[in-house]
């Protein structure tokens, strides 16, 4: 009689831990926390030694001055949200999309879970450079994300009219409006703007059910009403929308008008906008002195730490290019957390020179904050280069008050240090 084989073992044999974490809440083995989640409560049962390990929110909840006992309400947080946040917490992973990026954020946030906050940041980056930058901007508002907010608004300088037409623009707070109105690196006229703060307002007066005079709508804005530049709006546009309306006083109105006959004002700026951040001025830092001759033995990655005091958008890097065949030069930049937050790949200049330093301009600027580290890197060729010597540790630009600072990099396996080697230094608009 033929014998029947039977399987044998335990379930958490050739699992992994992450798969061992996943069966015991899939199966709710010795769970000791029911959460009800959602509008309609839906309990979920969970372990408080997962939780606190994952989130101090969770770990003051159950280890605090005055411990949760029983069951744990989480009314607004959607059940399919919460089973997301329960799988990074109980294995590491976490996808995020643009369709639960907003509500991963939400739950990140008040559970202060940093690392699926930063991949939602990631995924909201996409959108922070389209017509959706007004969204976003209000996103990264909302949750403290500066990163995310520079880019927004940068976006909004350089694409104005179409980000302020869009639907979301109409829903900012007071703050957002605030600071896109505070630029000026608007990339439309005045009157363009004006045009939006109007619409704005009258959103806001239906948002709150309160009519739109214009005694109304100066009341919701505020001091945000000077953040226009009544000015250099085109006065036919004003005559027809605003000077009919009490939104402004009579004296403001004369102020106006008085402008247009040379008499300044000084209750509005009547500066016109300096458009996106591409027409500022461009500084330097260079930070070597002199070059070095031909170095035959450089392979391997050149990497160097550099942090700015001041704000600034960085609009390209000086780099002595290595003397090989290959017609490429390729870098990146990472920031504090080793993110790339660029990688560029562009053609050498012959003109240059290889003893000579290549200045590379990126395809837009990218935003370097005061007191973050950052590091540049490249991968050099067998063929040799030559580099910079004599560097200075510090620079200040001779033309603006900023300084940039430089550290070795660990990941340097090449000659680059604060000495002497690749990266010559950088230009950048403030």
């Amino acid at each position: 009689m033929a014998v029947c084989e039977t399987k044998s073992g335990d379930w958490r044999d050739d699992k992994t831990l992450a798969e061992c974490m996943r069966h015991m809440l899939k199966n709710e083995i010795m769970c000791d926390v029911t959460l009800r989640v959602g509008e309609g409560r839906t309990p979920m049962k969970a372990h408080k030694y997962m939780l606190a390990s994952r989130s101090p929110v969770f770990h003051t909840m159950f280890e605090g001055s005055m411990p949760e006992t029983g069951e744990i309400d989480i009314p607004d947080i959607e059940e399919s949200t919460f089973n997301n946040i329960l799988a990074y917490i109980y294995t590491d992973e976490i996808v995020v999309t643009n369709s639960n990026v907003t509500e991963l954020l939400y739950a990140s946030d008040k559970y202060m879970l940093s690392k699926v906050k930063q991949d939602c940041e990631k995924t909201l980056k996409k959108t922070a450079t389209s017509e959706h930058a007004a969204k976003t901007l209000q996103t990264a508002y909302k949750y403290h994300l500066p990163d995310l907010l520079q880019e927004s608004l940068h976006h909004i300088e350089m694409d104005t009219k179409k980000c302020l037409l869009s639907e979301h623009s109409f829903s900012l707070p007071i703050e957002c409006v605030d600071m896109i109105l505070k630029s000026d690196y608007l990339s439309c006229s005045e009157t363009d703007v004006c045009q939006f703060f109007l619409k704005w307002t009258k959103a806001q007066c239906d948002l709150q059910k309160i009519e739109a005079t214009g005694q109304n709508m100066r009341n919701l804005v505020g001091q945000t009403l000077y953040q226009i530049r009544f000015p250099v709006v085109d006065m036919d546009f004003f005559s027809k929308e605003i000077a009919n309306t009490d939104f402004l006083s009579s004296d403001e109105m004369i102020a106006i008008y008085r402008f247009q006959y040379g008499i300044k004002t000084s209750i509005f700026n009547n500066n016109k906008r300096g458009g996106p951040i591409e027409k500022r001025q461009v500084h330097t830092v260079t930070r070597y002195t002199d070059s070095s001759d031909f170095y035959d033995e450089s392979e391997g990655t050149e990497a160097l730490i550099f942090q700015a005091d001041t704000d600034i958008w960085l609009k390209g890097v000086n780099l002595f290019p290595y003397n090989s065949y290959e017609t490429e030069i390729n870098f990146k930049i990472l920031d504090e957390t080793n993110e790339e937050i660029i990688v560029h790949k562009t053609e050498k200049d012959v003109n240059y020179g290889y003893d000579s330093p290549q200045l590379i301009v990126l395809p837009k600027p990218v935003q370097i904050l005061s007191g973050k580290e950052y590091t540049i890197t490249t991968q050099n060729s067998t063929e040799g280069m030559y580099y910079g010597v004599d560097c200075s540790h510090s620079v200040k630009a001779s033309d603006c008050d900023v300084s940039i600072t430089f550290k070795n990099s660990p990941m340097c396996t090449g000659i680059s240090n604060v000495d002497e080697g690749q990266f010559a230094g950088f230009t950048f608009f403030v």
